[in-house]
């Protein structure tokens, strides 16, 4: 096969549309048994996520935008500030009307699975490990009690933050645990109950504390609570909670009833949940890597087995799906004109276009868990306004794609980084860790 694309997320699907869209024969490999598994969350997409989806397959962003809910206000409130209780209202009056949208997770990956052919999608294939052949990548799943081996000419690792084709490429990486621990559920909620307005995404925050009320679309309502949490009891696994663990998330929010009232809406949300419905999780990112493909740039990485980070700044699929459009747009000359030298400057190229964007935009992810650990000093002593300025400003830059990819010239913290940008270095000291992360192949 010419392109195996390990991982059924919305970035593998989504570079598994585009390239059959350019007439390349990718095949889907998903360790999960179907495509309709789901962890209760939806996502929130911007203008960079709909011009990457408009560049990787044609109507592509329109689809999605049709089940999703147009955002039309962020409000944002800071608990315990030194000023007390800030509020901070963005509303999208001046852009296109559909240039901020929220859709369920599981509705943009059912649009993007409609354009790939049945047939290219493999479910129940776990990939063990994979192995550099002459003129192939030999790579070997778990598919129930057997072992099968696939050959594919390039491979492109889209299998999320514990990524096997991570693991094999950089035995000794893993995820990095970021001390939070988090509750999300999606609620239907056709006029049941209001805890937040019409298309908007309503949002508290108390220190590394965060709560989000959103409108998903299709009468949905997703609400998330993410609290700090340090305790030991780090291997137990993610999953749909019981009746425990909805009562320990209402109490979260008690606690956080005592320094302010507005997170009510937010108890009134999870008491309206049933408990098999909210999904927990630990929050973990990882560390930037200076290569996100093998030594012979036959294997790839992308989305989050190549940047996964906080959920923070909301980039995650859209910046999954810039990958997606940079693959489509430099894979398909390369494969056609069938070189190993042409594929070789291909992943060079893609590699030198989105490493050093995701750099930045990790490590700015992780300041926003507001825990001291993952934060510069000078960051910890901005104001509640001052922080607002520097999240607006590098929304503005983010979503400019394919505009000021390393950086935005009229940004005040997001300059170029070949420009010295302020404050850009650092930025660039905390990701140096990565240099110590060994390739394996």
């Amino acid at each position: 096969m010419e392109v195996a694309i390990v991982g059924a997320g919305l970035a593998g699907l989504a570079l598994a549309a585009g390239l059959h869209s350019r007439g390349i024969q990718a095949h889907v490999f998903e360790k999960s048994p179907n495509l309709i598994v789901d962890t209760a969350t939806a996502t929130s997409l911007g203008p960079n996520a709909s011009r990457a989806l408009d560049g990787i397959s044609v109507g592509l962003s329109a689809a999605i935008k049709s089940v999703a809910s147009i955002t039309k206000t962020t409000k944002v409130t800071f608990c315990g500030s030194r000023n007390g209780e800030e509020t901070f209202v963005t509303r999208y009056d001046g852009v296109r009307d559909d240039e901020f949208y929220v859709v369920k997770w599981r509705s943009a990956r059912s649009i993007l699975a409609s354009r790939v052919p049945a047939l290219y999608i493999h479910c129940s294939h776990a990939l063990l490990d994979y192995r550099l052949e002459d003129q192939s990548v030999a790579l070997r799943f778990q598919c129930g009690g057997e072992v099968a081996i696939f050959r594919a000419k390039f491979v492109v690792g889209a299998d999320g933050i514990n990524s096997a084709v991570r693991r094999a490429m950089y035995p000794a990486d893993r995820p990095r645990d970021l001390h939070l621990i988090n509750w999300n559920a999606l609620v239907h909620n056709p006029g049941r109950f209001s805890v937040h307005d019409r298309d908007q995404i309503a949002s508290i925050r108390k220190g590394p504390s965060v709560s989000f009320l959103v409108d998903a679309g299709e009468d949905y309502t997703l609400w998330v609570l993410r609290v700090e949490d340090r305790s030991t009891a780090k291997g137990s696994s993610d999953g749909f909670c019981d009746e425990s663990g909805k009562a320990r998330v209402l109490q979260e929010i008690d606690k956080l009833l005592g320094s302010s009232p507005a997170w009510e809406p937010l108890k009134v949300a999870v008491e309206a949940t049933e408990a098999g419905q909210i999904f927990q999780r630990r929050i973990k990112d990882r560390i930037p890597l200076d290569s996100w493909s093998d030594l012979n740039h036959r294997v790839v990485l992308m989305g989050d087995a190549a940047h996964a980070m906080h959920w923070g700044p909301g980039q995650g699929a859209r910046t999954a799906f810039e990958d997606a459009h940079q693959l489509c747009e430099l894979l398909s000359p390369a494969l056609a004109a069938g070189s190993p030298e042409d594929l070789k400057r291909a992943v060079i190229r893609y590699e030198e276009l989105r490493i050093p964007r995701m750099t930045r935009i990790q490590n700015f992810a992780a300041e926003t868990t507001s825990i001291a650990d993952f934060m510069p000093a000078w960051v910890t002593e901005l104001t509640p306004g001052d922080l607002w300025g520097r999240w607006k400003e590098f929304q503005q830059w983010a979503a400019s794609y394919p505009l000021n990819i390393t950086g935005d010239p009229d940004s005040t913290y997001f300059k170029n980084i070949d420009n010295g940008g302020i404050r850009t270095h650092d930025l660039q000291i905390r990701s140096l860790t990565r240099s110590t992360i060994s390739r394996n192949v």
